[in-house]
């Protein structure tokens, strides 16, 4: 990866980084409003944003060689009734996977692209679970 490029990656890189840990606070704070089978469910795609930042790190690392992770914030604040966050959820999930793609069309690295285009249907996976929670809701 050429110098110019890698920058741009890892810049790219940190900001999916603080954008899944973001969520993955978000899920947390959900799941501790959430009635039982939904809350295990938000527990799990907390879990998943978390693995998605891992990920996101190591390729962080591999490509500057400096390991990043970010402190731990204070939970997010889920603002709003219930329904309301979670239907807000769904359409970040969409804009996340949109990103992804995005991502993965516009690099050159054959490693990203294939994370990214692995990100991009976790996110997915991550829209069509929220509707099933709002379809049980």
């Amino acid at each position: 990866v050429s110098r110019g490029l890698g920058d741009v990656y890892k810049i790219q890189l940190l900001a999916f980084i603080v954008r899944e840990l973001a969520d993955m606070r978000t899920y947390q704070a959900l799941a501790r409003r959430a009635p039982s089978a939904a809350a295990r469910a938000l527990g799990a795609m907390a879990a998943d944003e978390r693995r998605h930042a891992k990920r996101l790190s190591t390729a962080y690392f591999l490509i500057s060689g400096v390991r990043f992770w970010p402190e731990q914030r204070a939970a997010a604040a889920a603002q709003g009734a219930l329904l309301g966050a979670l239907r807000a959820r769904f359409v970040e999930e969409q804009r996340g996977e949109a990103a992804y793609l995005a991502a993965a069309d516009a690099t050159a690295d054959p490693c990203l692209r294939e994370l990214y285009r692995d990100l991009a249907g976790d996110e997915s996976a991550h829209a069509w679970q929220l509707r099933t929670i709002l379809e049980g809701l």
